[in-house]
């Protein structure tokens, strides 16, 4: 009987399309939305650990080596990955900026092998393959390309650069919480991730004298509500569920899972830009869905 964990993955990417198309229209730094979106979060998922959690001897018998791989997961794949995640759909938009989070699987399944000992089946690596082309079939769809909010500018070479690092960066976070999973369940470690980015970015708000001007951008008109529905949807849900799927499923494919994220976005786009899907880019979607089908249910061409 399949578990909800092998399909959290593509619940996550869901999560993530809705937060990122929002965070994209929000004129604020990178950095502030990033440290913003942390808090609330943070507080949320603390908050629920009380009702949903599993009990004072999580946190008492977990190793040390536990909380030091989720701190430093902190630092990179939230602090660090999300911040320069932030920056490039600024510059590229959304649907752009997401076809670069397609490196992520290839880099999952490098770092899955090398260090988590976790090997894929030939199946595997071709319905991550045809995944992954879907998907670049998908955002390949010009008509989409006004997706930008065109609040925010800068380079295309920047924008790519670093949609790559985020994608390194979610990629290497997701495997340190894992292997810190391995003692920590998947609600208590999202809440130390995310509280650790949290204080991280505080950290650094506070030292730049940022802190400030972050707080009124953050504060401006119909800037609150977005934030708290963006972070409630993408980051509070969202990251909640990814953990869970690298619990239940190997890394790459977990992250295979969660690179479906521009699928959802076209179609979110679509919905509320009122903008067209070619026919490249059903195309791209149906290929997209029956690789991810073929991923989870192999034995559908391999009995």
């Amino acid at each position: 009987m399949t578990s909800f964990g092998e399909y959290a993955g593509l619940l996550a990417a869901a999560c993530w399309a809705t937060g990122s198309l929002i965070f994209s229209r929000i004129d604020a730094p990178a950095a502030a939305i990033n440290l913003a979106k942390n808090l609330i979060a943070g507080v949320l998922l603390t908050a629920t650990i009380p009702f949903l959690g599993s009990g004072l001897a999580v946190w008492t018998d977990a190793p040390a080596s536990a909380y030091l791989w989720l701190l430093l997961s902190a630092v990179i794949g939230i602090q660090l990955g999300d911040a320069v995640y932030f920056r490039s759909i600024q510059i590229l938009g959304p649907r752009r900026a997401l076809v670069l989070t397609t490196m992520t699987p290839p880099i999952s399944a490098v770092i899955g092998w090398y260090w988590l000992a976790e090997a894929l089946d030939q199946v595997h690596l071709v319905a991550m393959a045809l995944t992954l082309a879907g998907i670049t079939f998908v955002v390949r769809d010009r008509s989409l390309a006004s997706d930008r909010s065109g609040l925010h500018q800068g380079s295309t070479r920047d924008g790519i650069l670093l949609g790559l690092l985020a994608a390194a960066c979610q990629a290497t976070g997701l495997a340190m919480a894992k292997v810190a999973m391995e003692s920590m369940p998947a609600l208590e470690s999202s809440a130390m991730r995310i509280v650790g980015g949290f204080v991280g970015g505080l950290i650094v708000a506070v030292m730049t004298g940022s802190l400030g001007r972050w707080k009124k951008q953050l504060l401006a008109d119909g800037v609150p509500l977005r934030v708290f529905v963006a972070s409630f949807i993408g980051t509070y849900i969202g990251i909640w569920l990814s953990l869970i799927s690298a619990l239940a499923v190997p890394l790459a494919i977990a992250t295979t899972q969660q690179s479906m994220t521009p699928v959802f976005m076209v179609i979110l786009v679509a919905i509320f830009l009122r903008k067209t899907i070619s026919i490249m880019a059903i195309a791209g979607m149906l290929a997209a869905i029956a690789g991810v089908a073929l991923l989870m249910q192999p034995e559908i061409l391999f009995g």
